[in-house]
């Protein structure tokens, strides 16, 4: 797995090695970071590691962490997930971390 995710922190040094070139855009450097993130994202599901859906799902506390609560628009969004500050993610049936999240309370 170590090794696999070294993979990872060579591109991230190859977007910071760009980003110092004279001339380098913020632009480009977003680009490489993105492009790592989704690489990183990719290996992480490939060893069974996947992130959390909570946007506009159902609280649940085994999931998510309510970090805070909003006004809820209506009867039915109350207990609606309408905020992601930390995503959480789970490998196979076990949650590794949960999601932190904003709760819609009435």
């Amino acid at each position: 797995i170590l090794a696999e995710l070294l993979e990872v922190i060579d591109n991230l040094d190859r977007a910071i090695e760009a980003a110092k070139q004279p001339g380098a855009s913020n632009d480009a450097l977003l680009e490489g970071v993105e492009m790592v993130r989704r690489q990183f994202l990719a290996k992480l599901e490939s060893f069974g590691v996947k992130r959390i859906e909570s946007e506009g799902r159902r609280f649940d506390p085994v999931l998510h962490e309510a970090i805070t609560t909003v006004p809820a628009e209506s009867p039915e969004h109350d207990d609606l997930v309408v905020g992601v500050v930390r995503h959480g993610y789970r490998i196979g049936d076990d949650v590794l971390r949960p999601a932190a999240v904003a709760v819609a309370k009435s």
